[in-house]
């Protein structure tokens, strides 16, 4: 996407460190989780399935079902302004599921 922020591996492993602190023992997590980054926040509101192994409750996949990441940076006026961004759920879902 031209003139998009883009979500980098590093924002990506942090989204994942914060959603896997939360899912210990669920099989259903939402929240809204945020990474910042100097005078830009990301923000990735998030509704998730997770399935467990059934002996183990090891987490073996996750469903979206529903998410929405934006991206608020800061202008030099003090005012925040919404960036459209590159958010793809595979790369959080490669992240969460690779940890």
């Amino acid at each position: 996407m031209k003139n998009s922020y883009i979500i980098t591996k590093s924002i990506y492993r942090t989204f994942a460190e914060q959603i896997a602190a939360k899912m210990e023992g669920l099989h259903y997590l939402s929240g809204v989780f945020s990474v910042a980054d100097g005078d830009v926040v990301h923000r990735l509101e998030l509704s998730i399935i997770i399935y467990r192994e059934a002996g183990s409750g090891e987490v073996v996949d996750l469903s979206d079902v529903w998410w929405d990441c934006y991206t608020i940076e800061r202008q030099s006026d003090g005012e925040p302004r919404l960036k459209i961004n590159d958010f793809d759920f595979a790369l959080l879902y490669k992240a969460l599921m690779g940890r």
